[in-house]
């Protein structure tokens, strides 16, 4: 797989960070900053690893991307851009490990998203604590 996705509509505040896992790493890292933006990448390329947000803007035809789970949801959850790309994540022939990098601390939403997400890590978080995890997520490559 190619190199590792960075899902975050805040592109300006991750892209120093995605920057530096890249060299860290010696991976191609590629920002994008709504579920629609990461879908189209998840298609183009392999990712060996997802990095996202979980509040995450959909896009701009949220409707051609939303699955059965997300409209499930869609009604009693505010926030579905996480949902809707782990979602799409789980249907890839070879899905990528995930990592959630987000200020959410709801354990229901947690327990939505089920085992995909492999580690979740604060948001806002230091740059070394930020390698720190990405390294060990790709080390146990679970």
């Amino acid at each position: 797989m190619s190199g590792l996705l960075f899902v975050d509509d805040e592109v300006d505040n991750v892209s120093l960070a995605a920057e530096i896992l890249g060299e860290a790493l010696g991976m191609r890292v590629l920002v994008v900053d709504s579920v629609e933006a990461a879908v189209e990448a998840l298609h183009e390329d392999h990712w060996r690893l997802v990095i996202m947000d979980l509040f995450i803007p959909l896009g701009s035809h949220p409707h051609r991307i939303l699955g059965p789970r997300a409209r499930r949801y869609q009604d009693n959850v505010e926030h579905l851009g996480g949902l809707v790309l782990l979602e799409e994540i789980d249907r890839l022939r070879e899905p990528p490990l995930v990592i959630s990098h987000t200020a959410c601390t709801d354990h229901v939403l947690f327990e939505l998203f089920g085992d995909r997400v492999v580690r979740a890590i604060p948001k806002p978080a230091a740059m070394d604590t930020l390698l720190h995890n990405v390294m060990e997520v790709l080390q146990e490559g679970r």
